[in-house]
């Protein structure tokens, strides 16, 4: 019993000891940088849409339609990540963002002008289309 008792003790003291671990982070970079820049160091190449069409089931249940326009291919997934959009971009629009690319491959600067989203309601679902019209600029 006194054995018992000491390996119970043990026990508690690990699952105790382990259960207090603490972490420590400390970052060596700079908070933040500052770019100061103008729309006249900038040159304007143009602006385009992107869009992609999907499908929710039940809340979480996602089915994507079309990007760009074109039937989704599954197998085939290109994305691409702005981040100097602060919110970010409506679910999925990453991965019409490669139309920019292709567009304007020279860019050096994005600027996202508007983002619309549409939703039909259906029983246990919805049909969803976003939209976004983003500008691209190139430093001089």
């Amino acid at each position: 019993m006194k054995g018992a008792c000491r390996y119970l003790l043990l026990a508690a003291a690990i699952i105790g000891f382990s259960a207090c671990s603490v972490t420590k982070y400390r970052p060596y970079s700079v908070d933040g940088t500052r770019l100061n820049f103008s729309m006249d160091d900038l040159e304007y190449l143009g602006e385009t849409e992107i869009s992609v069409d999907y499908r929710r089931y039940i809340g979480f249940i996602h089915v994507v339609d079309s990007i760009n326009g074109k039937v989704n291919d599954r197998v085939v997934t290109r994305r691409v990540d702005f981040g100097n959009v602060p919110d970010g971009l409506y679910p999925y629009l990453n991965r019409a963002a490669y139309k920019l690319m292709e567009e304007f491959p020279d860019a050096d600067y994005y600027m996202l002008v508007a983002q619309n989203k549409s939703v039909v309601r259906l029983f246990l679902g919805s049909d969803i289309e976003v939209t976004a019209r983003i500008k691209a600029y190139k430093f001089r």
